[in-house]
């Protein structure tokens, strides 16, 4: 029974840190391994660097479902309209989901340039994304959010991969504009970024960034109407299809980032809700994905998931040791001061505290643990939905 209760302790710890620290590095040093590949393979004459090109630009849709979103939609609308991409192959299609404020108004000012859809019954966001796709006949589906911001050049360089017949979805890059708070979603973000690349690197990358990303229309599946994270799986949907996902860091958009660390608590439960609905409605993100995928999702999806529970266990586990060995009970200290320590900077950043950028680092794991936590309990007992939940982000 003891060498049980060890044996447990230290897997889901090392689960853990594999997770966050030795599947990294792994990452890298195999897209490492790739890029050098290429590179010899280039060398050799019997490779290729370049994306490659289309002959025309082909029409696409850009597809924003949007809810209360009166403060963003009209300059939304007008970055749309100003990017370089020829306006008579650009088409823009937007719903409104039952908003209360002035969002359908702000859509119908603008009837003459856009395809606006008013709708006036509340169902979710994965609802209206399935109308306004079926009302699409473009190649391409862009699909975006109401307060993103594209950069100028954005569409050309997500659609220059559709060049490849292999590729089916293409994932831009979201930056977050820097804000007067302590928030560390940016730092986590950046780190995202590069998982996101060296991923993408070995045929791996998961999911698509819901800000900016574009898929073929042909390879559409229409989603569950209480479908969360619709861009999660919409991307796996198409990689569990046999097409290949890439991402465009040279195509960005740009989004605010909260002022505070706890503004992003709310909006990670709800993520995180998304990310369990995912794990168990679609084995096949797993079971018919190529390896390099299946190799990303349980190192950098699933185990970070899991991450808060695996903390859970070995504590209890150490302090079922700790009963009888004085090191597992130190041990077992050690784990609950840690937790506490993060717990305490993290209650600090939300109060408003400033915090040293190393303390920021645990206050933030912290909250994030805490959601993913919150969010299995909520979707675990059924307390979700899928209708809108408004946040700053």
């Amino acid at each position: 029974m003891t060498i049980a209760l060890a044996a447990l302790a230290i897997a889901c710890l090392a689960a853990v840190v594999y997770s966050y620290v030795i599947y990294p590095l792994i990452l890298l040093a195999v897209g490492s391994v790739v890029q050098l590949l290429r590179d010899l393979r280039f060398v050799a004459g019997k490779g290729e660097r370049r994306i490659a090109s289309l002959e025309t630009l082909p029409d696409v849709a850009v597809v924003i479902a949007a809810f209360n979103e009166e403060r963003h939609l009209r300059a939304r609308i007008e970055n749309l309209r100003s990017l370089d991409y020829p306006a008579d192959r650009l088409h823009i299609y937007i719903g409104s989901d039952g908003s209360s404020d002035r969002t359908a108004d702000i859509l119908r000012e603008f009837e003459d340039t856009i395809h606006a859809h008013v709708f006036t019954q509340n169902r979710g966001k994965a609802s209206v994304l399935n109308d306004l796709v079926n009302a699409t006949t473009q190649p391409i589906l862009v699909f975006s959010d109401a307060n993103t911001h594209f950069d100028r050049d954005a569409l050309r360089r997500l659609v220059a991969h559709f060049g490849d017949p292999a590729v089916g979805c293409v994932s831009g890059e979201l930056r977050l504009r820097t804000s007067a708070g302590n928030n560390q979603d940016s730092l986590y973000w950046r780190f995202e970024q590069l998982l996101k690349f060296f991923e993408a690197r070995i045929g791996g990358l998961l999911g698509a960034n819901g800000a900016i990303y574009a898929i073929r229309r042909e390879l559409w599946q229409p989603l569950r109407a209480d479908t969360i994270c619709d861009d999660f799986c919409v991307a796996m949907n198409i990689a569990a299809n046999g097409r290949r996902l890439a991402y465009e860091p040279g195509a960005w958009a740009q989004e605010d980032t909260p002022e505070a660390i706890g503004e992003e608590f709310t909006r990670r439960v709800r993520i995180g809700i998304g990310n369990f609905q995912a794990l168990r409605r679609h084995p096949e993100y797993f079971l018919r994905t190529s390896m390099a995928t299946r190799f990303a999702y349980v190192s950098h999806k699933v185990l970070r998931w899991l991450a808060p529970h695996l903390l859970l266990i070995a504590l209890m586990a150490s302090l079922l040791l700790g009963l009888r060995s004085p090191a597992w009970r130190v041990f077992a200290i050690v784990q609950i001061g840690a937790y506490a320590f993060a717990a305490v900077l993290y209650v600090r950043a939300g109060n408003g505290a400033t915090l040293a950028p190393l303390l920021r680092i645990p206050a933030f794991l912290f909250a994030l643990n805490l959601a993913f936590l919150v969010a299995s309990w909520r979707f675990a007992t059924g307390r979700y939905s899928g209708s809108w939940r408004r946040s700053e982000r």
